[in-house]
C-alpha cells in the first residue's frame, strides 16, 4: 500500500466512524466495501490493511472490531519460528531423516513445510524472517509484544559458533527494531540489552538439539544467547533402536543431558518417535511410560511424532524393499491415546504430528488432525487428558464460574526435587498459571525453570482484563520463594527467563547475575 493510499484509507475510515461506537460485523463489511470502491481497489480492503494504515492510537480504538481470528497467542505469547540455513548433522543422517544440505534444505525438513518455505523465501535471514512474522501478527490484529522465539533447522548446538551467534543477534535486532526495518551489523550483548525494553520482547527462547550435544560448554553458550527451553531428540529409550536408526547417541546421553539442562534451570522438552524401524507397539508404549515415570527422564513437555516414510531417506529404501512396515492407523491412535491418558499434570504434550505435506508422505500417518480425532474418541470414551495443553485456560471455554485454587505437585527428576505450583480453576478443570521450582541435589540455590500465565496475550504496556494481568505470576513466585526458604533453608533463588522478562523480575527485587535473575532470600 503506497503512502498516498494509506493516508486516504485512514482519512475515509476515520471520517465514516467518527462519533460511532464499536462496529458490528455488518457495519464493518459495508464500510470496507465503500472504502474499496472509493479508492478503486480490485478487492475489498482487508482488516489487516486498515490496521497497518492506522496510527497506534486509532489502531487501539478499532482493534476489537478489526482483529481477525485468534492466532498463536492463546497461550499468552506470540510464537515466532525461525529456521537456520542447511547444515549437516555431525554424526551423519538418521535413517528416517529427510532433507539436508544435499537437498538444499535444513536437516530434518523437506523444504515444503510452511516454516521451511517462509525461511527459504527470506534466504534463511533471521532478521527478514522475524520482521515478516511480526508484521503478520500485526496484520491479523494482534500486538506481538511477548515473543516465544523458536529456532528450527536441525541440531542448533552443532551449528558453526559464529553463524549461530550472528543468527541469534539478528533475530533479537529484528524484534528490537520492529515495527521499523533497520537491518545492519550489531552485537549480541547490545541487542539483548535493547530487548529488555523493546516493543517486541523475547519472553521464551527455544532451540532443538541432540542429547550428545549438551555438554557444559554448550550449556554456557545457550545461556549467553538467552535460550530458556531446550528440545532434545530422544526418540526412544532403547539403545538398540537408537543404534539401528543411526541416532548418534545413547540413552545415557539423554539422562546426562536431562540432568545438566535441568540443573542449569532450562525447561526440558523431548521429541519422541512412534513406529521407528526395529521398534514395535509394546516398545513404544514402554518408551512413553518410562519418560513419564522414570526419574532420569520426566521432561516438562514432549512432541510425539509418528514415523513417516519420505523419498530420499534410507527408510524409504527399506520400505520399498519390504523391510519396514508402518503401523496401522488404529495402532498409532492407540499409542497417542495412551500418551494422552497417562500424561502427568505437570507435562505438556506440545504436538503429535509433523508439518510435512501429506503428498510427500509415501507411507505412515497422513492425517493432519490426528490429535483432534484422538481427543474426540477419548472424550466419547469418558477419558480426559490431564496434560497442560488440554487444560490451559486459553484453549478452553469456561462453562462454570471459575473457582481458583493454588495447587502443588512434588516429584523427583534428574537427582533433584521438582515442585510444580499452579493456579487451577477447579470448577472447569482449567490451568491458569504455573511455576516450575527445582532444588538440585547438592545445590544451595533454588531454581525457577519456568513461570507461565495462560490466557490471551496482554500487551506489556497496558493493563487489560484477563488472567495475564491478575498477579498470578507474582503470587506463584512468592510461594516458590517461601518454599525455598522455609522448607529447604536456601539463601538464594535463581530464575532463567527470556531477556524481555528481566524488567518484570527487577520490579520484584531480582538482579541480573550471570544470565539469571537472582534474589537473596
Amino acid at each position: 500500500m503506497s503512502e498516498g493510499t494509506r493516508l486516504r484509507v485512514i482519512e475515509e475510515f476515520k471520517r465514516r466512524t467518527e462519533g460511532k461506537g464499536e462496529l458490528s460485523v455488518k457495519e464493518l463489511l459495508r464500510l470496507k466495501k465503500d472504502i474499496s470502491k472509493l479508492l478503486n481497489f480490485d478487492h475489498v480492503v482487508k482488516n489487516g490493511e486498515i490496521l497497518l494504515a492506522l496510527d497506534e492510537k486509532d489502531r487501539e480504538k478499532f482493534l476489537s472490531a478489526l482483529r481477525m481470528k485468534p492466532v498463536r497467542t492463546a497461550s499468552g505469547v506470540s510464537v515466532v519460528e525461525l529456521m537456520t540455513a542447511p547444515f549437516a548433522c555431525p554424526h551423519g543422517t538418521c535413517i528416517f531423516c529427510p532433507g539436508g544440505p544435499r537437498f538444499g534444505t535444513p536437516q530434518g525438513y523437506t523444504g515444503y513445510e510452511p516454516g521451511a518455505r517462509r525461511a527459504k523465501a527470506h534466504s534463511y535471514d533471521p532478521y527478514l524472517q522475524m520482521n515478516s512474522r511480526l508484521k503478520h501478527y500485526t496484520f491479523m490484529g494482534y500486538e506481538p509484544e511477548k515473543i516465544e522465539l523458536i529456532i528450527n533447522g536441525g541440531t542448533f548446538t552443532a551449528l558453526p559458533k559464529d553463524y549461530a551467534e550472528d543468527f541469534v543477534t539478528r533475530a533479537y535486532k529484528a524484534m528490537n527494531d520492529f515495527p521499523n526495518f533497520k537491518p545492519g551489523e550489531s552485537s549480541l550483548e547490545s541487542e539483548k540489552e535493547r530487548n529488555e525494553k523493546a516493543k517486541a520482547r523475547c519472553v521464551v527462547f527455544a532451540v532443538e538439539t541432540k542429547p550428545e550435544r549438551c555438554d557444559e560448554n554448550e550449556i554456557k553458550r545457550m545461556l549467553r544467547y538467552g535460550i530458556t527451553r531446550v528440545e532434545i531428540g530422544v526418540q526412544s529409550v532403547f539403545n538398540d533402536i537408537l543404534l539401528k536408526n543411526n541416532r548418534g547417541h545413547t540413552i545415557e546421553d539423554v539422562k546426562n543431558a536431562s540432568k545438566r539442562l535441568r540443573d542449569a534451570a532450562f525447561k526440558l522438552d523431548y521429541h519422541i518417535m512412534l513406529n521407528l524401524p526395529f521398534s514395535d507397539v509394546d516398545k513404544d508404549k514402554e518408551t512413553i511410560r518410562s519418560i513419564y515415570e522414570d526419574d532420569d527422564f520426566k521432561p516438562d513437555a514432549i512432541k510425539l511424532y509418528p514415523t513417516l516414510v519420505i523419498k530420499g531417506t534410507a527408510l524409504y529404501n527399506m520400505w520399498k524393499k519390504g523391510k519396514y512396515t508402518p503401523y496401522s492407523i488404529d495402532d498409532v491412535k492407540d499409542l497417542i491415546k495412551y500418551a494422552e491418558a497417562a500424561a502427568p499434570r505437570w507435562l505438556r504434550i506440545m504436538r503429535v504430528e509433523r508439518d510435512i505435506p501429506s503428498n510427500l508422505i509415501e507411507a505412515g500417518v497422513k492425517m493432519t488432525n490426528i490429535r483432534q480425532i484422538v481427543q474426540e474418541e477419548l472424550k466419547y470414551q469418558g477419558i480426559k487428558s490431564n496434560d497442560i495443553r488440554s487444560r490451559e485456560v486459553g484453549h478452553n471455554a469456561l462453562e462454570k464460574p471459575p473457582h481458583i485454587e493454588l495447587g502443588r505437585i512434588n516429584y523427583r527428576a534428574s537427582g533433584g526435587d521438582e515442585i510444580f505450583l499452579s493456579f487451577d480453576d477447579t470448577a472447569n478443570d482449567a490451568l491458569i498459571a504455573f511455576l516450575r521450582l527445582r532444588v538440585p541435589g547438592e545445590s544451595r540455590e533454588a531454581l525457577v525453570r519456568e513461570l507461565h500465565v495462560y490466557g490471551p496475550q496482554v500487551p506489556i504496556t497496558r493493563k487489560e482484563e484477563g488472567f495475564q494481568s491478575r498477579g498470578f505470576g507474582r503470587e506463584l513466585l512468592s510461594k516458590a520463594e517461601e518454599i525455598a526458604k522455609s522448607e529447604y533453608s536456601l539463601k538464594k533463588i535463581r530464575i532463567i527467563c527470556g531477556v524481555g522478562v528481566r524488567e518484570y523480575y527487577r520490579r520484584l527485587g531480582y538482579t541480573l547475575e550471570q544470565e539469571y535473575m537472582v534474589k537473596t532470600l
